[in-house]
């Protein structure tokens, strides 16, 4: 496996994006962290809304479960990436595995990505005397299109912070309301 790597971080947002190669295969690993002023109650609510998603996740078009069975749901997303002067749509079904008050395991059923696996953890958490909810995002994926190397990893890596800082202020609006 070969890496190269970037970190950044934001308003206690961290993100990291990876590019792998495995047996010849080209993907992006990726990292999150960022902290929820927000108990696990509202942080969970908030990320197994699934129907509700793309009201505040970036780019996100459309999000709708289409099955539910025990802790698994298979849901249908739409999504509208850009890449340089590009606009691509991004239809996937994927099945999350709910653990429930703890992670979501999401894996690719079909769509428009090679591979997509992915791995939310929440933990009750404290930051400066503040209790609220540690989110934890990794794992792997790699788009069907080209993305030209020089941009890949930014573009992903900068998607990735974007997506937890959205995921982080949704469940800090949910508390306060």
């Amino acid at each position: 496996m070969m890496f190269g790597q970037f970190g950044f971080q934001s308003s206690g947002v961290r993100a990291q994006a990876q590019r792998g190669y495995r047996d010849g295969n080209g993907f992006f690993a990726v990292e999150a962290s960022g902290f929820a002023r927000a108990g696990l109650p509202q942080a969970w609510a908030v990320m197994s809304d699934y129907d509700r998603l793309a009201d505040f996740v970036p780019d996100l078009v459309s999000s709708r479960v289409l099955s539910r069975s025990g802790t698994a749901a298979v849901v249908e997303q739409v999504s509208r990436v850009g890449v340089m002067l590009m606009s691509y749509v991004v239809r996937m079904q994927i099945r999350i595995e709910e653990h429930p008050m703890s992670a979501l395991d999401v894996s690719l059923l079909s769509g428009d990505m090679r591979h997509y696996a992915v791995r939310w953890e929440l933990e009750p958490s404290r930051r400066d005397g503040v209790e609220g909810t540690l989110l934890r995002l990794c794992g792997e994926l790699e788009p069907q299109f080209f993305i030209p190397p020089m941009v890949g990893q930014p573009l992903v890596q900068g998607n990735v912070r974007q997506l937890m800082e959205a995921v982080v202020a949704a469940i800090e609006r949910r508390a306060t309301h």
